[in-house]
């Protein structure tokens, strides 16, 4: 079994510029006409699930001493997601980067996408996933969130393709 830890340098970073602009916006609200309250304020919810599920929930498990990705003998425990997925090597059929999301962001292809789109939830982040589902075409929880880990994109890359043509080698 192989554990990457969270980076803890870029949490806390994503941590203080999401802060910060969310006091820029509050600023911007409290200095401003009526007119761009629904825009700032929308905005301001954006950034704060943004500060909490994506750098807040890091911080904690960080904290606890839980890895931020486990390669493990029976497949991938990814906790960089919203919502903590394991997906058997069975199901893995590769892992593509860069061309889908945005860069350091690794995909998790799948035999069964939609598997990955009807995980429970909470029923926040349900509601959230069903409108996101709207603007995309893969299932959030099958992206690799590498900026938050401590090892390179094109490293864990070349980790996990190995263990994939391993564990396809002896299946």
């Amino acid at each position: 079994m192989v554990d990457i830890q969270f980076k803890k340098s870029n949490i806390m970073t994503g941590i203080f510029l999401c802060i910060a602009f969310i006091v820029l916006l509050l600023f911007i609200f409290y200095t401003s006409s009526n007119s761009y309250a629904p825009i700032l304020i929308f905005l301001i919810c954006i950034t704060l699930h943004i500060l909490y599920f994506h750098k807040i929930k890091f911080w904690i498990d960080h904290k606890n001493g839980r890895p931020g990705l486990s390669i493990e003998e029976q497949g991938i425990l990814n906790n960089t997601a919203d919502t903590s997925i394991f997906i058997p090597w069975e199901e893995i059929q590769s892992f593509e980067s860069g061309f889908f999301r945005t860069q350091n962001q690794i995909f998790i292809k799948v035999r069964n996408e939609k598997k990955y789109d009807q995980v429970k939830r909470t029923t926040y982040l349900t509601a959230l996933n069903t409108i996101g589902r709207l603007f995309r075409s893969k299932p959030d929880l099958l992206w690799i969130d590498v900026d938050v880990l401590a090892i390179s994109e094109q490293q864990l890359l070349t980790l996990l393709r190995s263990r994939l043509g391993k564990n396809n080698r002896q299946g």
